[in-house]
């Protein structure tokens, strides 16, 4: 999948994520033209990391998926004039190496699938 600069801005930001929040690992993803897909480790929660009352606390998939939802959206407010994200998100919880190896599979696979999906074009 090649990016535009759009989709440059989400994959740096979410990159960025690892460097901001200690416990977290990110492991496959992919940035598509309407979504992402990524797995992310939460090695532990963490509590009282941050003094500043402005900087979440919260290290739940929640306010990391916030987080990033809304820097995205920052960077992008001199594009776009409106949310260029959908209110919620999918999570699943990855119990086993089998649905880990699938689901990171299906990540992979996610670019060859563009063409079908029913936003290709529009």
């Amino acid at each position: 999948m090649i990016l535009n600069d759009c989709g440059k801005i989400a994959h740096d930001t979410w990159l960025y994520n690892q460097n901001k929040r200690q416990n977290i690992q990110l492991h496959n993803f992919i940035i598509m033209p309407n979504h992402i897909h990524a797995i992310i480790e939460i090695k532990e929660q963490l509590t009282n990391i941050h003094q500043d009352k402005f900087i979440s606390q919260s290290n739940t998939i929640g306010s990391i998926i916030r987080g990033y939802k809304s820097s995205v959206s920052s960077q992008l407010k001199h594009i776009f004039n409106h949310s260029v994200w959908q209110k919620n998100y999918y999570e699943h919880i990855i119990r086993n190496e089998q649905s880990y190896q699938m689901i990171s599979e299906y990540i992979s696979n996610n670019p060859a699938l563009w063409e079908q999906d029913r936003f290709y074009g529009a």
